[in-house]
């Protein structure tokens, strides 16, 4: 297992296609019910562990590259200046800014959770009853319980989850009644026993990594969604339908009180904001959804090639095409400089090197398409002359 230019950039590549084939799959509420939303978090969490990994293994096979390989390694070799008596390259840079920016990007993330931690310190807790009784009867219902502290304040429009040994449920100021309380505590309970903040971190992690990757924050995005719907689906599974519909009045009542927006890094939430999402969550939790023949083939069709992809990314390594060993010593490289055709009056055309006969050839392949060709060797003289008196 070793790092390598090659790797990472396969690996980028690779998963930001992942990244758009789920986004893409996710629109359509049916697949998303077909496949499970558990299958679709273990795809993510994939993509997002081969992130962390961007590794060549010994198992990986490589695939030559002709065209982009050469090209994209061939800019990053490119010498810019010298330092220190060495040749800082193109790839140097590159290295530099990426490094830069993952600092940059940790300082921020680590000053804002900790100005935020700092704060909530400040907020007083609140000591309700009702609210203790609430948290007492939905951890009765893990092995693991575990003492959660609720704070009222304004400073924050929806209920958020946060601190890892000692959990935190924040809460706005919003007239709940005893029900509305109750869903909004078993939701983030379920979000801290489903480990939903270590997940959160460790995508913070990635957006960390990859600051400059578009599709990082997309990924982000999409687990977000799924941890949401993972949670309203495990609250609301013994409900009935009262119930539910009463579940669904509290999401669009935190929703309406959404107004002003504050994201935190490290903190999952009972609402996230945008309306498609929050649709998506009423048909899944409401059952409003319908299967059909069609649906479920493309659905099996997307599932095998995401399951194809996400394999490939874990063995495929892109190389720049290379001439095997064995076969350089016999080698030539035909380059318009060094190198022309002349037309054979038996057929085909005559390959000269450095005005030196190398071969004859039938036709003329891609490899070598560039090359001029002539119709005799005095027409060579002519043009040779010609070309010898343009660079004086």
């Amino acid at each position: 297992m070793f790092l390598s230019t090659s790797s990472v950039i396969s690996v980028v590549f690779l998963c930001s296609l992942l990244i758009i084939f789920i986004w893409f799959y996710l629109l359509d509420i049916d697949r998303m019910v077909l496949i499970g939303v558990r299958s679709i978090i273990i795809f993510i969490s994939f993509i997002a562990i081969r992130l962390i990994f961007p590794f060549e293994f010994t198992f990986s096979s490589s695939f030559a590259s002709r065209y982009i390989m050469p090209c994209i390694l061939s800019i990053l070799n490119t010498p810019v200046t010298s330092a220190f008596n060495k040749t800082v390259t193109i790839f140097h840079i590159v290295l530099f800014i990426w490094g830069v920016g993952i600092v940059i990007t940790a300082t921020v993330t680590i000053k804002t959770h900790l100005y935020f931690g700092h704060v909530v310190k400040k907020l007083p807790r609140l000591h309700d009853s009702k609210v203790n009784k609430i948290l007492h009867k939905v951890t009765q219902d893990y092995k693991r319980p575990v003492s959660f502290q609720v704070i009222h304040s304004n400073l924050i429009s929806s209920p958020m989850l946060y601190g890892f040994r000692y959990p935190q449920i924040i809460v706005p100021t919003v007239d709940l009644t005893y029900k509305e309380w109750y869903f909004v505590l078993k939701h983030e309970i379920t979000h801290y026993y489903n480990r939903d903040l270590q997940i959160k971190m460790f995508v913070q992690i990635l957006q960390v990594v990859y600051w400059w990757n578009p599709f990082i924050y997309l990924l982000n995005a999409e687990i977000d969604k799924m941890l949401e719907i993972r949670t309203d689906l495990e609250v609301t599974k013994a409900f009935s339908e009262y119930e539910k519909t009463k579940y669904l009045d509290c999401l669009l009542k935190i929703a309406k009180n959404l107004s002003l927006k504050k994201n935190n890094y490290f903190l999952v939430t009972f609402d996230n904001g945008k309306t498609s999402v929050l649709s998506q969550r009423f048909h899944l939790i409401l059952g409003g959804y319908k299967r059909s023949n069609n649906t479920r083939l493309v659905t099996i069709l997307m599932v095998a090639q995401l399951v194809l992809l996400m394999y490939f990314s874990f063995i495929a390594v892109f190389e720049p095409y290379s001439i095997p060993t064995d076969h350089a010593a016999n080698t030539v490289e035909l380059t318009e400089d060094t190198s022309y055709l002349i037309l054979n009056s038996n057929g085909g055309y005559d390959v000269y090197i450095n005005h030196s006969f190398f071969a004859t050839v039938q036709e003329i392949k891609e490899s070598y398409s560039n090359l001029k060709v002539y119709s005799n060797l005095e027409e060579v003289k002519k043009y040779e002359n010609k070309k010898y008196e343009n660079k004086k």
